[in-house]
């Protein structure tokens, strides 16, 4: 940058930054506000604003970073751009920069420029073409937190750090609102999470368990809105939200699934410790109930505990199906079926007996009863067409079960086409059907094809024996 000359040394308003309202300004008033209502400080403001964002379109971000420098100091509401393109320069400069002692600083400015955004976003809200929320503020930081501490750090970084940055960030999306929280955020927030339990198993585990269901849960409901895109007949919105979830979501669950978090001796042992301190809070054993459903533990005796005490507190859908399911183990047909209607009737709408009738697939195929599983998955389209899609790829997974691939793969294709937020569930488990399907019929020509030698081989001793006599 040439620099230029200015004939004021500008002094900042000494009007306070919250009680401004920019709705409707123009870049001179903004300008103006920190500088003086003076043309030839305007003029030189503006300069720096074009070279700031030349700098930035030429990917010179030095240049950029002398603009930036002039700017938060003397015109900090010019443009929003200072705030949105700042951490993507730092981000370069941090990246080219040698020496250690400047990446530092480069690294603390970025921070500052974070804190300096959330302090005065109400401001920049009021002329910003897009609107944001701390949470989307927040989001940010803890992206670009995570990809520049540890070069910058060094031993110093701290993963509980980074941890934090995303969960204040999904915490305050989560309760103000703000623009999705993208696919591959969630991806590298639980990623975050991984490391964190790895380096921490014993103190973070629950902790780990509730990030998985989480962030699989936020991504199945944005391949929801897929869906409700789909049938609205917007399929660009609906391919551009499968795009941008579900392969998240598949990494998400193979990251879990090879975390070995969900170890059944180590959280059987964790829950029966908490067992007391819970046993009085409805909230914490409904909680714990679905945690260990989803991570397999419907089955062992400490689930059918904490199902007992909660519904002896407040009987709902969760708790009886884990009565029912302990009826089921203990062989108690008659009892098992009361707590699945008890279940169904303690639901409120249609929708919910619809998942409940899927969370009963889900338990009598653990018990390998396939026929009753299979009615159940046709009862929860019954109650609630919409779950069509999902229901079929359970009864896909149980024909798998019963080998009968088959009629498995033809149902993970009735799945994909009944429901985008399943699709690619779908195409993954007929992958695997179909491998499993080659394998088996190599197997099969195997197996053949010894039959066939031990015929010839005893069609042989025969002949010989025969030729002996």
């Amino acid at each position: 940058m040439k620099k230029l000359t200015f004939a004021l040394l500008f002094a900042i308003s000494a009007s306070g930054v919250m009680a401004q309202n920019f709705s409707g300004s123009t870049v001179d008033e903004r300008i103006a506000h920190s500088t003086g209502n003076n043309e030839d400080s305007i003029k030189t403001a503006k300069g720096y604003i074009t070279m700031f964002q030349q700098a930035g379109a030429n990917k010179d971000y030095q240049d950029m970073y002398i603009n930036y420098t002039w700017l938060k100091k003397y015109a900090p509401f010019a443009v929003n751009g200072l705030y949105t393109q700042g951490p993507f320069m730092f981000y370069n400069l941090i990246n080219a920069e040698q020496d250690q002692a400047k990446k530092k600083q480069y690294f603390d400015e970025m921070m500052e420029l974070f804190d300096l955004r959330q302090k005065n976003l109400d401001v920049l809200n009021t002329f910003a073409n897009t609107k944001s929320t701390l949470g989307d503020v927040l989001s940010v930081k803890a992206e670009y937190y995570n990809w520049t501490a540890p070069a910058v750090l060094g031993k110093d970084f701290d993963l509980r750090e980074s941890y934090k940055n995303f969960s204040e960030a999904i915490k305050m999306v989560n309760e103000q609102g703000g623009r999705e929280i993208t696919g591959t955020f969630l991806q590298t927030f639980f990623l975050v999470s991984d490391a964190v339990y790895k380096a921490m198993p014993n103190t973070t585990r629950e902790q780990y368990l509730q990030d998985y269901l989480d962030s699989k849960d936020a991504c199945e409901k944005m391949l929801q809105l897929a869906k409700e895109a789909k049938a609205n007949g917007d399929n660009e919105k609906a391919e551009k939200l499968l795009a941008t979830y579900d392969a998240p979501l598949a990494a998400i669950e193979q990251i879990f699934s090879q975390s070995g978090a969900a170890d059944s001796t180590q959280l059987i042992a964790i829950y029966t410790k908490k067992f007391d301190a819970y046993k009085g809070d409805i909230n914490k054993l409904n909680s714990s109930l679905t945690l260990m459903q989803q991570n397999d533990l419907d089955d062992v005796d400490i689930y059918y505990q904490y199902a007992e005490a909660a519904y002896a507190l407040e009987p709902t859908f969760t708790s009886a199906i884990g009565l029912a399911q302990k009826a089921q183990k203990d062989g108690e047909h008659e009892k098992m079926l009361e707590y699945y209607n008890k279940a169904l009737e303690l639901a409120t709408s249609d929708a919910r007996r619809g998942a409940i009738c899927l969370n009963i697939c889900n338990g009598l195929t653990k018990s390998k009863q396939y026929t009753g599983a299979l009615t159940y998955a046709e009862k929860a389209i019954g109650y609630n067409p919409d779950l069509t899609g999902k229901a079929y790829l359970k009864m896909a997974n149980i024909y798998t079960l019963l080998g009968q691939y088959g009629e498995a793969i033809g149902y993970c294709d009735k799945a994909g086409e009944a429901d985008i937020t399943v699709s690619g569930s779908a195409t993954r488990l007929k992958e695997n059907i179909q491998k499993a399907q080659a394998n088996q019929a190599a197997n099969d020509k195997a197996r053949k094809a010894y039959d066939d030698f031990i015929k010839r081989q005893k069609a042989e001793e025969e002949f010989w024996k025969g030729g002996a006599k």
